[in-house]
């Protein structure tokens, strides 16, 4: 390694004559890339789930509940949140990290969770991509009309001005955003420079995944409910299914189509989806690694595969999650000598060792 970048790759006897790390029979990995996150929230919706692994009915709750405990909460606590997420990330082999908003649902809120995002992000060594999610939920009292046209009239152009994002993502599913809105929003995404994320078919099958496809999103995420047509849009095209497996069971629901997006030709990546509802495990990416190999019939190396350059390409940065050189030097070395320990000791395979852009992160605190 170095300048941060990977240098060289291959046998110890042909090593260029620098510094050298015997890590032992560690298996070492790309920085894991999580590139589907919600880490901007306050308040407590434990209860929810209960009530729905319960099939108790509840009210009040979801994520307008989350807007109202999120809006309440000052800078600091936000920020200090939002630090302990990242860290925990971190401390499981995260090295990258798409972090959305959208537990604002207003301008001004929106603007300050993007912000905390980035002074969280500028006093941690994990990579951070922001997303701007205002078109995740339309606030009590507004029609759906009245607050696509403020998000893509308003809210966009103000987050672009300020460099607050790389992505706007969309609900897009029933009950929230339907294919009109988004394509709205989507449409003034790519008018402000910034790229487009969709979550896509997770409760019910809209046809939001070919639209995102259509339009050039980066990735569509969930896609739960995916159908073979669906299937085959997203593997002719270079827009990446993002699979969520840890809130679908979460949320007994269907499983993503993992095995046959790859069998397709599709390029496949895992994240974790850590948020306020549904699920709310940050440094969950060992598990979700485990969870892709396990139940969504994959291999564990395609499933360590999508966790890494993946991930990397739903946000649109190839130099990462790969070793070969060139790319970023962003590494980890496990505390295991196999991948199949990610199969095999479900969510519990930790780093010993973390290094991002060639620099040893300390994991301690």
């Amino acid at each position: 390694m170095r300048e941060g970048r990977i240098a060289w790759v291959g046998h110890p006897r042909d090593a260029p004559d620098d510094e050298t790390i015997d890590l032992g029979s560690a298996l070492v990995t790309p920085g894991l890339v999580d590139s589907h996150t919600h880490p901007v929230f306050a308040g407590d919706r434990s209860d929810e789930a209960a009530a729905r692994l319960e099939r108790v009915p509840y009210t009040d709750g979801g994520i307008l509940r989350t807007v109202r405990d999120t809006r309440e909460a000052d800078d600091a606590t936000l920020e200090r949140l939002v630090e302990g997420r990242l860290r925990a990330s971190l401390a499981a082999g995260t090295t990258t990290v798409e972090c959305k908003s959208g537990y604002g649902l207003s301008l001004d809120e929106e603007v300050r969770h993007l912000r905390i995002i980035g002074r969280v992000a500028g006093r941690l060594p994990i990579r951070v991509v922001r997303t701007f999610l205002g078109a995740h939920a339309v606030p009590a009292g507004m029609a759906i009309g009245e607050f696509t046209a403020h998000v893509a009239d308003d809210m966009i152009p103000a987050v672009a001005a300020e460099g607050l994002a790389d992505f706007v993502d969309v609900f897009a599913d029933a009950g929230f955003f339907d294919l009109d809105a988004t394509e709205r929003i989507g449409r003034a995404a790519f008018a402000a420079g910034l790229g487009l994320r969709l979550h896509a078919d997770q409760l019910a099958l809209t046809g939001a995944a070919e639209l995102g496809v259509r339009l050039g999103a980066a990735s569509v995420d969930h896609v739960e409910q995916l159908d073979d047509g669906g299937v085959r849009a997203v593997a002719a095209s270079s827009t990446v299914a993002t699979l969520l497996p840890a809130p679908a069971l979460v949320m007994r629901d269907r499983l993503p189509p993992g095995r046959a997006l790859l069998d397709a030709g599709a390029m496949v990546a895992l994240a974790s989806d850590a948020n306020a509802g549904t699920f709310g495990t940050f440094g969950a990416m060992p598990l979700v690694v485990g969870l892709g190999a396990t139940l969504l019939g994959m291999t564990v190396a395609e499933a360590l595969t999508a966790a890494t350059s993946g991930g990397a390409r739903a946000l649109r940065c190839d130099d990462l999650g790969v070793v070969r050189p060139g790319a970023a030097a962003d590494l980890v070395a496990w505390d295991a000598e196999h991948e199949g320990a990610f199969a095999l000791r479900l969510g519990s395979v930790r780093p010993s060792r973390v290094w991002i852009a060639g620099e040893e992160v300390d994991l301690s605190g």
